[in-house]
């Protein structure tokens, strides 16, 4: 596996690492007001937190498969370096030497693998920004922006444009294989000389040249949007092939009809598929994805959808198709 694939494996990985969606979970709220981002716990918007749980169980899902492909070499060679700084610090100079020649010992390791490697990933740092506006205010925020941008006026563009996000940001955080190793094996005649306040510089310095290698922007209004038309789908399972009575109260003399109600299925699978698409044309006007052009296609799957609903007719085929096409529109994201 090269470098490309480990880090795209960790970014895909990296999905809601470290990130509680309990912060984000009034997107459906719709405000007039000026654009911000959230960044405080809010009262979840209603129907929201089941979506926020679903996309949040997916992204740790794919975390416990993803992160596999972090170097475990390198997460090892950089706690030893950590631990022999702690050690310098303790004045026990032999558990710092001990320490960085099992630095040495992963790092070598690394290079046997593939001498010419640069970087490698040892973490993926996630942080989230979301917005609460509706689609006018978006788009009314673009406008004004290009506005701004036409008068000259950058940095009051800077600032409106800098809100209008709704997205997971996947850093990749790797050890550069080029001056660390070399860094280290610096640190080892200092330490051997008794000049431990050295020592413990180039050992802060080399833990300070971690750089990021990949950074992508993952949009949650994608996400939500995937998550509602999985429950629409599942609704409209229901409802078209309702479960059979309970056998167990066969000869009862209770005769209420417990089904649900077909007027009230149909109303929830409208709103699901509704909000779904509210939240494909917030990603759109947000500019995720558009050179991919696939939201036409999606608008297009809705339609039908909501009007084979309507009319009580089949779906069959119609949700798979929209499910393999998000699924593909989220790949690409997620590839950059």
């Amino acid at each position: 596996m090269n470098l490309k694939q480990v880090i795209k494996g960790i970014v895909m990985g990296g999905l809601i690492f470290g990130l509680s969606f309990g912060h984000h979970t009034s997107w459906a709220k719709a405000t007039s007001s000026p654009i911000s981002v959230n960044k405080e716990t809010t009262k979840p918007a209603e129907g929201s937190v089941s979506i926020e749980s679903e996309v949040t169980s997916k992204g740790q899902e794919e975390i416990a498969n993803k992160r596999k492909a972090l170097v475990k070499e390198a997460i090892t060679a950089l706690s030893e370096t950590k631990k022999a700084l702690k050690a310098l610090e303790d004045s026990r100079p032999k558990d710092a030497l001990t320490a960085l020649a099992e630095v040495t010992g992963q790092l070598e390791i690394i290079l046997s693998r593939d001498p010419k490697l640069a970087f490698v990933p040892i973490d993926v740092e996630v942080t989230s920004h979301d917005i609460y506006a509706d689609l006018d205010a978006i788009n009314n925020a673009k406008e004004q922006a290009e506005n701004f941008l036409e008068n000259g006026d950058v940095q009051q563009a800077r600032v409106l444009l800098s809100g209008l996000a709704s997205e997971l940001v996947m850093n990749t955080i790797s050890l550069p294989l080029a001056t660390y190793p070399d860094a280290i094996k610096a640190v080892v005649p200092l330490i051997d000389q008794g000049k431990v306040d050295e020592a413990k510089k180039g050992l802060q310095a080399a833990l300070q040249t971690l750089v990021v290698t990949n950074t992508l922007a993952v949009p949650l209004p994608v996400l939500r949007a995937e998550a509602l038309i999985k429950q629409a789908d599942e609704l409209v399972q229901k409802m078209e092939n309702p479960a059979e009575k309970d056998e167990s109260k066969v000869g009862e003399a209770d005769t209420t009809d417990h089904s649900p109600d077909p007027t009230a299925q149909k109303e929830q699978i409208l709103a699901k598929l509704e909000t779904a698409r509210k939240q494909l044309q917030m990603a759109e006007a947000l500019g995720y994805g558009i050179k991919e052009d696939r939201y036409q296609e999606f608008e297009k799957n809705i339609e039908t959808l909501e009007t084979k609903v309507r009319g009580k007719e089949s779906t069959t085929g119609v949700f798979a198709s929209l499910k393999q096409s998000l699924s593909k529109f989220k790949q690409f994201l997620f590839d950059g």
